[in-house]
């Protein structure tokens, strides 16, 4: 079966055909429910012993409805009124475990007469289970007072929803009717003959007994008459098809149930299975790390661990005190002592010329001499200026080449500060050199023009365009660089050779990595016991898996002992009507039973019309003799 509905009377109607043929269960879930005819049909159901549970959305036009179905004793699940959290929206009902009502119909009488609706009737058990599943969750939802929307397992001790099962009852209940159907019996005119008589009599016990006899000769008529062999052969045959009909009822409840059950287990055993995965997931992250977001596992933190340890032990055993003064060292100290030499001449020289040969130039040739054009590099200007300026000068020009030293060795002298390390480290080498190369290439053109009786004219910043300017400053620059990589070398050295210093340095860096060390084995440790939480987790729902696995068991070895009962409980009863067809006392037995019974009700029902209490006890109780002697 799969239909659809579109016309709201008709859905309206369908709706109640279905709940009014329901014979086990009623599971609805309902957004707005007004419509009260729906309500008594859904209340006349719970009279029949059929199972009802309601699930309404947080709607206040639901509460008439919510009081006439808890006031007929029905088990209803409402969110609150006015619950922020979401609105329950289903409209869906699920009868006897196989028929299911789902659409945009809600149960109100607007639905049914205005608007434009539809319902999907289905008896596919695929989609029982997934509607069922969700009232589960929606219901136990409300019970914990959860939001709508969140997503629950309900917990492995809740216990499964039972649903009454009166198919005894009900085949019992056939079979007679089909007797009093192929003995055109009816016990309703029996009771009513009983209360007509006991009306017409004012109740006489004799009058009774006359007619009960009457009654009994006429039904034990039917079970010596010849011509109801035909008769018994139809009922024998009706039974039989009962009988079959309802065992096979009963086989497909069997294998509905099996099959409910099985879904619930299965839709809960992959929410676990989700969340195993998930953790094992994060437990291979904790382990192994992740390579797209950097993330360190205990492998890579066990890598750094032994990575410290192994620069721990190569620092331990590098650092070896050497001696100072070895070939190489006596070598660049020699190198070092030429080239200051060296610089101790050139710059002393570029002092010279640029203070003091301009005008010693200008006192010659204002004397008449003509001293020539002087060399650009004058050895001899120390002495020179010690003869001309005195002792202060002549110091100062030998110690002159001290300042483009210094100014590019500071880091080597123990400056910290690395930015002025480096800016001081260029005007040593570059800045002084480009000054001192300007300023003699300037005194040298003032000279020749002095020789020549000329004005100098060189600007500043034609200098480059001289020759002398690149001689002095590559002549001057490339010494420096060198002094500079000499003096380093022999600082390195001299540390090499302090035990003392070399000590230093090394436990600082071994401290270093200690203090690494600790914060790895920290790290390590937290990550195991991340690790271990992982697996006690994955653990747990592994045990949680097992224990599904035994409830479906027990479950279906539950439901398998349930049906072998009724199915045995059915077939005690139809051997039994069979046993009483094939022998006639179907209609000594079931019907004279069924008859008399009516007929004492309806005789005894006008008793107290006429009768004080006692009275009318006293002659039921002579009615009852009556019968039980008979």
């Amino acid at each position: 079966m799969n239909e659809i509905i579109t016309n709201g009377a008709e859905i309206k109607q369908r709706i109640l055909s279905e709940i009014n043929n329901a014979t086990q269960s009623i599971y609805l879930a309902m957004a707005w429910f007004t419509d009260r005819d729906i309500a008594t049909a859904i209340i006349e159901a719970k009279t029949r012993n059929v199972f009802v549970d309601v699930i309404l959305s947080s709607n206040a036009q639901n509460e008439t409805v919510k009081t006439m179905l808890r006031g007929s004793n029905i088990s209803v699940h409402a969110f609150e009124t006015g619950d922020a959290r979401g609105i329950m929206h289903h409209k869906f009902c699920l009868i006897d475990s196989k028929i299911s009502i789902n659409g945009s119909y809600n149960y109100s009488y607007n639905a049914s007469n205005n608007n434009v609706e539809n319902i999907h009737v289905s008896d596919n058990l695929n989609i029982y289970q997934q509607l069922f599943s969700e009232f589960e969750r929606l219901k136990y939802n409300i019970d914990h007072n959860i939001g709508v929307n969140e997503v629950n397992t309900i917990p492995e001790n809740t216990p499964p929803i039972t649903q009454p099962m009166n198919n005894i009852e009900t085949f019992a209940q056939q079979l007679q009717n089909l007797v009093y159907s192929a003995a055109q019996v009816n016990c309703d005119n029996y009771k009513k003959k009983g209360y007509d008589t006991s009306k017409e009599s004012q109740g006489n016990i004799d009058i009774f007994r006359t007619e009960y006899d009457r009654i009994k000769e006429e039904i034990r008529a039917h079970a010596t008459d010849e011509g109801l062999s035909s008769i018994r052969n139809i009922l024998a045959s009706n039974i039989l098809n009962a009988f079959e009909s309802t065992k096979a009822g009963l086989e497909a409840e069997k294998q509905n149930g099996i099959i409910v059950a099985t879904k619930d287990n299965d839709l809960e055993k992959r929410q676990i299975l989700v969340r195993i995965n998930e953790a094992k997931e994060q437990k291979l992250i904790l382990e192994s790390g992740n390579t797209n977001t950097g993330e360190r596992g205990l492998l890579q933190i066990n890598k750094d661990i032994e990575k410290n340890k192994l620069e721990r032990k190569a620092l331990e055993q590098s650092f070896v005190v050497k001696k100072f003064w070895t070939a190489g060292t006596k070598l660049i100290a020699g190198l070092l002592f030429i080239f200051l030499c060296y610089l101790c001449i050139f710059f002393s020289s570029a002092l010279y010329k640029m203070l003091f040969e301009s005008d010693t130039i200008r006192v010659a040739l204002e004397a008449g001499i003509n001293p020539g054009l002087p060399k650009l590099v004058d050895a001899n200007a120390i002495i020179k200026i010690f003869r001309q300026q005195g002792l202060p000068f002549g110091f100062i020009a030998m110690i002159f080449f001290l300042f483009p030293i210094l100014l590019s060795n500071l880091k080597l002298l123990g400056s910290k500060n690395e930015r002025i390390n480096n800016l001081l480290f260029w005007v040593g080498l570059l800045v002084f050199d480009v000054v001192v190369a300007a300023m003699i290439a300037i005194n040298t053109d003032e000279i020749k023009s002095l020789l020549v009786g000329k004005e100098s004219t060189l600007a500043i910043w034609e200098v480059v365009k001289h020759g002398e300017f690149w001689m002095i400053f590559i002549f001057g620059t490339i010494p420096l660089i060198i002094t500079h990589y000499l003096i380093e070398n022999i600082v390195n050295a001299y540390k090499g050779s302090l035990i003392e210093l070399i000590d230093g340095e090394k436990n600082k860096m071994i401290k270093i990595l200690d203090d690494e060390l600790i914060e790895l084995n920290f790290e390590k440790e937290d990550t195991t016991t991340k690790i271990k939480d992982k697996q006690t987790v994955i653990d747990e729902f592994n045990d949680k898996i097992l224990n599904l696995e035994k409830e479906i068991n027990n479950q279906q070895n539950q439901i398998e002992a349930k049906y072998a009962e009724l199915q045995k409980q059915i077939k005690n009863i139809y051997d039994e009507f069979n046993a009483k067809i094939i022998s006639g006392r179907i209609f000594t037995d079931v019907i004279l039973d069924s008859v008399s019974s009516a007929y004492k009700s309806g005789y005894i029902e006008h008793l107290p019309e006429y009768y004080s209490t006692e009275e009318v006890a006293n002659r039921v109780k002579e009615i009852e003799q009556i019968i039980t002697n008979k």
